[in-house]
């Protein structure tokens, strides 16, 4: 027990109150997911540095040996090696790093996209917005991951064509959200004084509706961090994401799966990153959904 002093008054505090308070904040902020996605992006910037073993070199005498700590393991690959003796560490750090920029690449086109298209139909409504909507239906009913796996095999598998398939699945969540603020926010007294004024379409939706969609749009990158992700290590599992030998979490789970009897961790260390980091994504994104929408924020 420790003692603060304020004035005159001597106020104890108990180790177990501070503990209620860290608690208590770690509830309310997303510490957690924000230093997961943290580490990401602090692993993927410095992956030269920080990788212990060049990622593609192979040592067959060190097939399939297990981390540190178990018998058979070595501090030479803290968290063993595959198949071909290259050490998980080092792949798991290379993989944040393709994970981290398909990421960010794929979400500054899809929801830019998105956003724009979003802006466009609940602006001039009409035609526009029935022509805008009808093909969000559209590509919302197709089975995503076979139309990527077709584009793979007509356009041949790499990394830009793998970002081009992320950001393809980004955008439609983007228009949807976008559009229904859109048409609020174009009948607000401002808007309406803007056009008088003799203000363009394009600064009324430049100056005076952008900004307020702005909150939205950060929601639906955040929300959309975590399944992009996904969908990257769904496709590099498949064959269709990052062409080998570049490691990526997808791909060290489809060549570790057929060693999980004898070799557990070349497939169950990548799968842990990739639910880490997607869990941190959903956890982060909701949060700031909270944030930013004044009824929820009510509720809190």
């Amino acid at each position: 027990m420790s003692d603060d002093r304020t004035g005159d008054r001597t106020v104890a505090v108990e180790p177990a109150s501070r503990l209620g308070v860290t608690w208590g904040f770690v509830r309310r902020y997303p510490v957690i997911p924000a230093a997961i996605i943290g580490l990401l992006l602090f692993t993927a910037a410095l992956a030269p540095l920080l990788a212990p073993i060049d990622p593609l070199k192979a040592d067959l005498y060190s097939y399939n040996a297990p981390p540190w700590g178990f018998p058979g393991g070595s501090s030479g690959h803290l968290l063993g090696a595959d198949q071909v003796g290259r050490d998980i560490l080092s792949r798991i750090i290379y993989g944040a790093r393709v994970s981290a920029i398909v990421m960010a690449v794929s979400l500054v086109f899809g929801i830019g996209i998105g956003t724009t298209m979003g802006l466009l139909a609940g602006y001039f409504g009409g035609n526009v917005d029935e022509l805008i909507m009808r093909v969000v239906d559209v590509w919302a009913a197709l089975p995503y991951i076979m139309v990527a796996l077709v584009i793979v095999v007509v356009l041949g598998q790499s990394f830009a064509v793998l970002i081009f398939l992320l950001a393809l699945l980004s955008w439609p969540g983007a228009v949807r959200l976008v559009r229904a603020e859109t048409l609020s926010l174009k009948t607000r007294d401002y808007v309406a004084l803007a056009r008088v004024a003799g203000a363009s379409n394009t600064r009324i939706i430049v100056r005076h509706i952008l900004p307020g969609v702005i909150n939205l749009v950060v929601v639906s990158a955040t929300l959309s961090m975590g399944s992009i992700i996904l969908t990257e290590a769904t496709l590099s599992f498949l064959g269709a994401g990052i062409p080998p030998p570049h490691p990526s979490w997808g791909s060290m789970i489809s060549e570790g799966r057929r060693h999980l009897d004898g070799a557990w961790w070349v497939a169950t260390i990548p799968g842990v990153c990739i639910f880490l980091v997607v869990m941190a994504g959903n956890f982060l994104g909701d949060w700031l959904r909270d944030r930013f929408d004044p009824r929820l924020r009510q509720l809190h």
